[in-house]
């Protein structure tokens, strides 16, 4: 028996968050600026909406009001399956 093949199909996930609720999101890192403080409030912003993605590689941006956060989200897919935006 042949086992279904599984693939990753990835898409972008664009937030912006004010400033003061993404220091208070990442508290406990000591470098708020930090790649794995950016991957743990997407991780939470996902757990929230009950969004099933992984969290790959983050972009930063921010100005003195917001944190913009441009996250690669993968999604295994299964063949025969579609992705979450089919």
């Amino acid at each position: 028996m042949e086992s279904p093949d599984t693939t990753l199909q990835i898409y972008h996930r664009h937030l912006k968050i004010p400033i003061k609720t993404y220091f208070n999101t990442v508290i406990d890192f000591i470098d708020p600026w930090d790649e794995r403080a950016y991957q743990y409030v997407v991780h939470k912003h996902l757990e929230e909406t009950k969004d099933s993605g992984i969290v790959g590689m983050v972009r930063q941006e921010r100005d003195e009001n917001y944190v913009y956060l441009d996250a690669a989200v993968r999604y295994p897919v299964t063949d025969g399956e579609k992705g979450p935006n089919s």
